[in-house]
């Protein structure tokens, strides 16, 4: 199971990275194209306040302080269009601009941009330098929120895709999953089921060695039970090929138009001499002259399938009921047999390879759990399905539906 959970987390990591960083690369990029822009309305908006600085500093936008340095070195300040700050904010102002290596500072919150011309000499030879600052809280705040947005949208984006890879890993994993565990369990029960006839035939063979003086009329016993065990396992191996090559991808058989009513007729006959030894009431209700697209050996598998499973655990004094109507949209073929009916828990493993009611009989008989495993997927090759239904103490029926082209 490591393997699948090294798979699993292959899937899981993969789509990840590869979704998370196509993600980072495109949030990247438009936080990069939003701030490149901002900083460059900010450009502009410093380049406004240079010119309306050199023309006639009366603009309403913007703060513009001048330094004045006499030629004693004393220096002064005074500022123009002062409009939303108060003198000790103005203070601050004036503190950050002359004191920050920065193009940009913040007070009270409040994010600013300033540029300058000079120094240079006025007519009374004093040096002037002139700052022009810009309020650019706007824009950092866009940029900010942008910010915020996309960390946000993109954590919430690699949750969501987390979820998915998850489902999606797990939904591309189980059938590689449920197929290697199948391969398992059938090496596993082929192995059990093959050990007890092997064990047989060997013990046999070895009673008939211990004593090389007998004659082959003296162990005819031992080497019928031999000759048995043997035919088992290959009985055994010839469904395990059959299971394998239904399974197979791009299986197909020859199809042609039969008449299945008197196909089903023909099986049915071979069944009613066991029914009346085992004094079992037999049931044919088939509808005449139905005709459908399919395999003749396949079909007449099927249907030898579920009538022998039928007679199997129908009791002594049981019905078993063959039904077969045409309707508009399919074909409907049900076998019933009376008797101590499926459990519900149980019927949904009827079909599965292996599988058997009855577990006390698993070391012996012909019956390897494999009969209905084929049906299904003969069913199947047909285009139809195969149902089953059961009442505990009752009756059992299989349904095989096929469809009408």
């Amino acid at each position: 199971m490591n393997l699948f959970k090294q798979l699993h987390l292959k899937f899981l990591i993969i789509p990840l990275i590869a979704v998370g960083s196509l993600l980072a690369i495109t949030f990247c990029t438009i936080f990069g194209i939003t701030y490149f822009s901002t900083m460059s309305d900010i450009d502009k908006m410093l380049e406004e306040a240079s010119i309306s600085a050199s023309a006639t500093p009366q603009s309403n936008k913007y703060l513009y302080i001048v330094f004045t340095t006499e030629k004693d070195g004393k220096s002064s300040y005074n500022y123009h269009n002062f409009f939303s700050f108060k003198d000790d904010e103005v203070s601050s102002i004036v503190s950050q601009v002359v004191e920050s290596d920065s193009s940009t500072f913040m007070i009270n919150g409040r994010h600013f941009n300033y540029a300058h011309k000079g120094p240079y000499l006025n007519d009374r030879e004093q040096s002037v330098t002139i700052y022009y600052i810009v309020e650019t809280t706007d824009q950092y705040n866009t940029i900010k929120t942008l910010a915020i947005t996309l960390l946000t949208v993109y954590i919430v984006s690699l949750v969501i895709i987390a979820g998915l890879s998850y489902i999606l890993a797990y939904n591309a994993t189980k059938p590689v999953k449920d197929a290697f565990e199948k391969e398992r369990d059938l090496v596993a029960n082929a192995s059990h089921e093959l050990k007890t006839p092997l064990t047989i035939a060997r013990t046999n063979l070895e009673l008939i060695a211990s004593d090389p003086n007998t004659t082959v009329a003296e162990n005819i016993k031992w080497l019928e039970s031999a000759r048995y065990q043997i035919d088992r396992m290959n009985n055994l191996i010839l469904q395990m090929l059959e299971l394998s090559k239904m399974e197979r991808d791009g299986y197909t058989v020859e199809k042609s138009d039969i008449n299945i009513s008197e196909l089903i007729e023909g099986i049915l006959l071979s069944f009613e001499a066991g029914c009346y030894e085992n004094n079992i009431r037999f049931v044919e209700d088939i509808q005449p002259n139905i005709e459908y697209k399919c395999n003749k050996v396949e079909t007449e598998k099927l249907i030898t399938i579920l009538v022998d499973n039928a007679l199997k655990y129908t009791p002594r004094g049981g019905e078993i009921a063959v039904v077969m109507a045409k309707t508009l949209k399919d074909i409907s073929i049900k076998v019933t047999n009376t008797g101590e009916g499926i459990p519900p828990e149980k019927v949904a493993k009827i079909f599965e390879r292996f599988y058997k009611l009855d577990e006390a009989h698993k070391e012996s008989g012909n019956s390897f759990g494999l009969g209905l495993s084929i049906a299904k997927l003969i069913a199947t090759s047909m285009g139809g399905d195969i149902k089953c239904y059961s009442v505990v103490g009752e009756y059992t029926t299989f349904e095989i539906i096929l469809p009408i082209r």
